[in-house]
């Protein structure tokens, strides 16, 4: 059980309102978007990041809201980045999980965010990377991010999350060969969810067949689920659980979170790059003691 669950997530999280503001002053970017990151990093990295990937329809937000009662059992509170399809009219999340998550009678202990790609590769947006440590520094102890569907190569959660569960269905066994390059190689446990189908067991056999050709001394574990009737749930969630607690102690499982904050400061740098190349850096606003720049000179400064 986390230490978290002792505060009162009610009045630590009154301000989340501002928290979405921010996160949506991310995804603008700008010199707004630079200050807070900025902030953001220099806080300490403390809560647990955990990525839930994996192809299109294999059922990733079923299974996050099946495991949510479990998770804020034992942290108390969770945040969740959901990555959506972009609209082509809007920019916007195209049919953003809050439509598939059932999460509203947790109330104030979930903070759901739905993200738009926004044509951003890797199975992430652009923004994620920044959001996860402004959730961070905002104090919530378990940071879940569920990745667009991915193909072989768009892993960027890989970089992002200390633990990362790779969702997948029965009949995936087709497709196999061409994907399991990048996932099989990744992912800390494999899910194949949708249990149910036909398929289960060749499925399996072949998951486990390709982790055991893996160079780990002990492969990862192959979970079999049916989320929306909570079946295999308790025992994914107790695994999932132990892998993070064994991230939070050992500094080597933990080497996702120090790419993290490096990798945030390099799309800080990239922010800043574009933001002075665009039509604000030359307005007065910016240009004041305390604009972008200043801020960004002065965080590198203190880090260094």
């Amino acid at each position: 059980m986390s230490d978290a669950t002792s505060a009162d997530w009610g009045d630590g999280f009154t301000a989340r309102r501002a928290l979405a503001k921010s996160i949506s002053a991310i995804e603008s970017g700008g010199p707004e978007a630079l200050e807070i990151e900025q902030r953001a990093l220099q806080q300490p990295a403390a809560a647990h990041v955990l990525g839930i990937t994996g192809p299109p329809g294999a059922g990733k937000s079923s299974l996050i809201s099946a495991l949510l009662p479990h998770a804020l059992d034992h942290y108390g509170a969770v945040a969740i980045l959901a990555v959506d399809p972009s609209s082509s009219l809007t920019g916007g999340a195209l049919l953003g999980d809050r439509v598939r998550m059932d999460y509203r009678h947790f109330d104030h202990k979930v903070f759901f965010r739905s993200m738009a790609s926004r044509g951003y590769q890797g199975g992430i947006a652009a923004a994620t990377r920044a959001s996860v440590n402004v959730l961070d520094a905002a104090g919530w102890p378990l940071v879940i991010i569920e990745t667009l569907g991915i193909g072989q190569v768009e892993l960027d959660v890989m970089e992002l999350a200390d633990r990362v569960a790779v969702v997948l269905n029965p009949g995936w066994g087709d497709s196999f060969q061409a994907n399991k390059a990048g996932l099989t190689e990744q992912g800390d446990a494999f899910v194949l969810n949708k249990a149910d189908r036909p398929g289960l067991e060749n499925a399996k056999i072949l998951l486990e067949q390709s982790l055991q050709c893996l160079p780990a001394a002990t492969p990862p574990r192959v979970f079999t689920t049916i989320a929306t009737d909570d079946e295999g749930i308790p025992e994914l969630w107790r695994s999932l659980a132990d892998l993070m607690q064994e991230a939070s102690k050992t500094r080597q499982s933990r080497r996702r979170c120090g790419a993290v904050r490096e990798g945030a400061k390099t799309q800080l740098l990239r922010d800043f790059e574009a933001f002075l190349a665009s039509p604000e850096a030359a307005s007065s606003e910016s240009a004041a003691p305390e604009g972008a720049a200043d801020l960004l000179q002065r965080f590198y400064r203190e880090q260094n």
